[in-house]
C-alpha cells in the first residue's frame, strides 16, 4: 500500500495518509521522513473474532484513525479465509492479512464488505 508519512510521533508512531484516509501506526523500520512517500505492508497484530468482525454497508475501503476511541477502523472486502484462520483483506489494489480462529461466520463473509477496528496496526517499508 502506498501511504504518505505525515509527521512522526511519539514511541516510533507514525501519522499518514493513504487513498483510504488518515491513520496512524507502529512505524516497524529506520525513522521515516515526514511528508514523504512509501510503500508498505501492514500488519494487524492481534488475532480478531468473528464477534470483532461485521458485514459493513460501506461499499468502499477505509483505513483511519478513530480519534476518540483510540481504535484504527479498517472497511475492505474480505478475499481470502483459510481454514487456518488466515485472512486476507483487500483494499482496491492493496491486502491486508490478519489471523483468527477460523469461524464459519467469519467464512460466511468471504467476498463482502466487512469491517473492524483494532488497537494499532504496523508498518513496514517493502520495495527499494
Amino acid at each position: 500500500m502506498e501511504i504518505k508519512v505525515q509527521k512522526k510521533l511519539a514511541t516510533g508512531q507514525v501519522r499518514f495518509e493513504s487513498d483510504f484516509g488518515t491513520c496512524e501506526g507502529i512505524w516497524n523500520d529506520d525513522e521515516p521522513e515526514s511528508n514523504r512517500k512509501y510503500t508498505v505492508e501492514i500488519e494487524i497484530p492481534e488475532h480478531l473474532t468473528a464477534a470483532r468482525l461485521a458485514l459493513s454497508d460501506e461499499k468502499h475501503c477505509i483505513l483511519e484513525k478513530v480519534e476518540e476511541e483510540e481504535a484504527v477502523h479498517i472497511v475492505g472486502q474480505l478475499e481470502d479465509y483459510e481454514e487456518d484462520g488466515f485472512a486476507v483483506l483487500r483494499l482496491e489494489d492493496s491486502i491486508i492479512c490478519f489471523n483468527t480462529k477460523y469461524d464459519e461466520q467469519i467464512e460466511a463473509m468471504h467476498g463482502k464488505f466487512i469491517e473492524f477496528e483494532v488497537e494499532k496496526i504496523h508498518l513496514s517499508k517493502v520495495g527499494i
